[in-house]
């Protein structure tokens, strides 16, 4: 998880992988329902993101079943070591 923004209010998720062998167990929901209260509960911020392929549709069925929503987007995000969390 990053913080995208100057503001401590958002964390957003980054290389949700789940092992090809291991898809469609439940594991991404899992792994990012944890993720949810660790960003809600313990961290007290008041919005999660994701971002996703646009091909890649088992991802966004994951992604809506824990809870996220849709957000269209025109521009693509970039990132560098500089502004990952650990």
């Amino acid at each position: 998880m990053r913080n995208p923004n100057e503001s401590l209010d958002e964390l957003r998720f980054g290389f949700v992988i789940v092992n090809p062998l291991s898809r469609g167990k439940g594991y991404g929901k899992a792994m990012l329902t944890l993720g949810l209260k660790f960003v809600f509960e313990i961290y007290g911020a008041k919005r999660a993101s994701l971002g996703g392929f646009e091909n890649n549709l088992t991802a966004y069925y994951c992604y809506k079943a824990v809870g996220f929503k849709d957000v269209i987007s025109d521009a693509a995000d970039t990132y560098t070591s500089s502004n990952l969390l650990v």
